[in-house]
């Protein structure tokens, strides 16, 4: 069935200007989509709106912020509507839904016991369901559990569902993963949500073959490129350390810290955390080599 996709929806001023350039801060952002969806009638202007490409992007940024703010009981059923509405492609439900069980997660909510199983006839929906659900057990480092969710999910299947898998096997440290992962990115181009899940499936695993070239090869793709990102530099100094490359490590850690951005506290501790490893690493390892 094709979506009707009007020519020009009216939407008041003060939204318009929202959907045309979201506020970057995420709490300015939060809040100014908070206040535009109090106003009565908006909704259906916003879904008539998120078909217009100059406007897709702010609009689904209006949605992530109406799906955060709903009780956890039509949490999953009001991303199913939006995605369903917005008849999103696979990567736009995986930023999505990466963006709200995100926040979900910072909320302290249980986003995984909510989410209703397989079982359902509408594409869109089972998509939206093993995304929210994979992204929930990812964040809770619950990967024996992603992995028999994945196992039990009847599909249909795209290539972020398939990255979730490929992180549950790689953060066991089962090999069968090194080739699920291979063959996502094959098929995933760069999309940065998906290197996101691989890259944190490598870095949860432990003696998988060739990980730190994986991991390598995974911070090398465009994505990551600029070095700007900095969970992708956390998870470098992480492997930097690995190798006992500390100087390198101290200093992308750093950067990592320069780049993050306010408010994400837990992040911020994970990034404290490392930096104070980096230096015990480095410090016991010039131990050794003075004693020798």
């Amino acid at each position: 069935m094709t979506a009707v996709v009007p020519a020009s929806p009216t939407l008041p001023a003060d939204v318009l200007g929202f959907v045309r350039h979201p506020p970057t801060a995420r709490h300015a952002r939060r809040e100014r989509a908070r206040q535009l969806l109090r106003a009565p009638g908006v909704r259906p202007l916003l879904e008539e709106a998120v078909h217009i490409p100059q406007l897709r992007a702010g609009v689904l940024a209006v949605a992530q912020v109406d799906v955060a703010d709903v009780p956890d009981s039509v949490f999953t059923a009001r991303a199913e509507h939006w995605m369903r509405v917005a008849r999103t492609t696979w990567q736009e439900s995986a930023a999505f839904c990466a963006d709200v069980a995100w926040q979900a997660r910072r909320d302290g909510r249980r986003l995984a016991e909510e989410i209703p199983g397989d079982g359902v006839g509408d594409a869109f929906t089972a998509r939206t369901r093993i995304h929210l659900l994979g992204l929930a057990l990812r964040y809770d480092f619950r990967r024996s559990a992603l992995e028999e969710a994945m196992r039990a999910h009847c599909g249909p299947w795209d290539v972020f569902s398939r990255a979730l898998f490929a992180f549950a096997l790689l953060g066991q440290s089962k090999p069968q993963g090194l080739q699920m992962m291979d063959e996502v990115l094959a098929d995933a181009g760069d999309d940065v949500k998906v290197l996101h899940t691989l890259l944190h499936g490598l870095w949860l695993g432990d003696g998988l073959p060739q990980r730190h070239q994986h991991m390598l090869g995974i911070l090398a793709r465009p994505p990551f490129r600029g070095r700007t990102d900095a969970v992708a530099l956390f998870r470098e100094a992480g492997l930097l350390r690995e190798m006992r490359c500390f100087g390198e490590a101290l200093a992308t850690i750093d950067r990592a810290l320069d780049l993050l951005p306010p408010g994400d506290l837990g992040v911020h501790d994970d990034l404290v955390r490392e930096r104070a490893l980096i230096i015990v690493a480095r410090d016991a390892h010039d131990l050794k080599t003075r004693s020798w």
